[in-house]
């Protein structure tokens, strides 16, 4: 992977232009309070995909696998299920750290993951295991967009992207990236790219500010991706891009689920 993504070179950081300090435990409760949100019942009975960016502390990655097995096999018995787990590395856009991980959960309902949330088993071993395992989290509750895509499956053995989005203040520049995205998804599939999730963040809590969207795409080589960044097509398309953005993070990594 390192490899890879030293060979990707400046027309690769171009085209991905599109689309930490330590705590203690209860400095980071305190920073989890930082909570934006919507009315949840905008999403009732919807599915529900919970995305967190997740910074451990040094010689606890045992402790936080434990804590991910125990916690997906509860998650399972409400019908839910840790979709997507990626390893950032490396931050091809905008400036934060770069997360450990990144996890995909999702739920059939808000209902669910409210319950899931309350469970007593499922909050003792995130007492037990996660809480002394995380230096840091950001998480966003998420429900699907309207996006109209044809929605593609990648493994772990593929380089994924994934991109937090933040629009200028205004419809007119959620409408120009809307009609950019549809240009540019013309295209990307001529060079390898399959789009796995566009979803909309109604709530969040930690640190960083909720992005408006959040996409998550794979990658079937880096080749591909070197030669979309140069394509006249999408070279045309970026300043419209560009126009229509506040903020932009973007991580290349590699899934371990």
């Amino acid at each position: 992977m390192k490899t890879m993504i030293k060979q990707v070179g400046v027309a690769f950081i171009c085209f991905l232009m599109i689309s930490c300090k330590t705590s203690t435990t209860q400095e980071l409760e305190q920073a989890n309070t930082n909570v934006q949100t919507v009315d949840p019942m905008i999403v009732k009975n919807e599915e529900i995909v919970n995305v967190a960016l997740v910074y451990l502390k040094e010689g606890e990655e045992a402790r936080f696998e434990e804590y991910k097995q125990k916690g997906g096999t509860i998650l399972e018995k409400y019908g839910g299920k840790i979709e997507r787990i990626i390893a950032p590395k490396m931050l091809a856009k905008g400036e934060i750290a770069l997360p450990d991980e990144i996890h995909f959960a999702t739920y059939p309902s808000i209902e669910v993951f409210n319950k899931f949330n309350e469970d007593p088993e499922f909050i003792k071993i995130r007492n037990e295991y996660a809480m002394p395992a995380i230096k840091d989290i950001s998480i966003f509750t998420s429900k699907n967009t309207n996006f109209k895509f044809e929605r593609e499956t990648g493994d772990h053995t593929k380089t994924y992207g994934v991109a937090l989005i933040y629009f200028k203040e205004g419809e007119r520049y959620v409408k120009q990236f809307e009609e950019y995205h549809d240009d540019v998804c013309k295209i990307m599939p001529e060079f390898g790219t399959h789009f796995e999730r566009f979803i909309a963040p109604f709530q969040s809590k930690g640190s960083v500010e909720m992005p408006d969207e959040i996409h998550r795409f794979y990658f079937d080589s880096m080749d591909g991706l070197q030669q979309m960044g140069t394509d006249e097509r999408m070279q045309a398309l970026f300043p419209k891009r560009d126009e229509a953005l506040q903020n932009l993070y973007f991580f290349i990594g590699e899934a371990s689920l």
